[in-house]
């Protein structure tokens, strides 16, 4: 079961620091996505992330940077991705996007995976509510990319995320509400889903 830590929406103190301690712990994909932040701002925390970590980095914008560093993946957000009419992919990149609606599968075919949600009630984002049942269960196509569920999700809930047949997690809030049990939240996270990936009993 995969992994996925997506960034805090605004920038903090530190937070490359924090950024590389996750990736020492084990972190194998971060999704660099910042709300009204400008390129600077994106070039200054990719500086202070160690070079080894750049290929782990998504870009959500200034997808430019992916070429002044050594980036390999890039992310189209739902806006994006309909603005190029879903037009073919250049091959030497991982490329990801997002859906919020599971009829949308049918048109992201060439992606690697995205993210789907509010899946439950946002840690971070107050009054934005999830959008699916406890008892649901993801069905999709064999060709279909990867769907990873976004949205409220904690410790607890990587259980149930599980069961409902999403291939991974994105944790935001539950990473970035408390920056100092981080890493130690990423730490049970990534047992868990290792766990999973691995076939454990948990």
């Amino acid at each position: 079961m995969e992994l996925i830590v997506i960034a805090k929406p605004t920038v903090f103190k530190e937070e490359s620091n924090l950024i590389n301690q996750l990736f020492e712990a084990g972190l194998q994909v971060f999704h660099l996505r910042k709300e009204n932040v400008d390129k600077v701002a994106y070039q200054k925390i990719i500086d202070g992330i160690l070079p080894e970590y750049h290929p782990r980095i998504a870009l959500h914008h200034f997808h430019s940077l992916a070429n002044d560093y050594n980036i390999h993946r890039i992310h189209h957000t739902e806006n994006f991705r309909k603005e190029r009419n879903n037009g073919k992919l250049p091959e030497n990149k991982t490329y990801s996007t997002s859906i919020h609606h599971l009829a949308d599968m049918e048109q992201i075919g060439q992606y690697d995976y995205s993210f789907f949600g509010p899946v439950y009630n946002s840690l971070s984002k107050p009054g934005y509510q999830g959008v699916i049942p406890s008892d649901f269960r993801l069905e999709k196509k064999q060709a279909a990319p990867k769907i990873i569920a976004l949205g409220g999700i904690s410790l607890t809930e990587i259980d149930q995320v599980k069961a409902m047949n999403f291939d991974g997690v994105a944790l935001l809030g539950s990473i970035w509400n408390d920056p100092s049990q981080s890493v130690t939240t990423f730490k049970k996270a990534h047992a868990k889903c290792l766990a999973y990936a691995q076939n454990l009993t948990i």
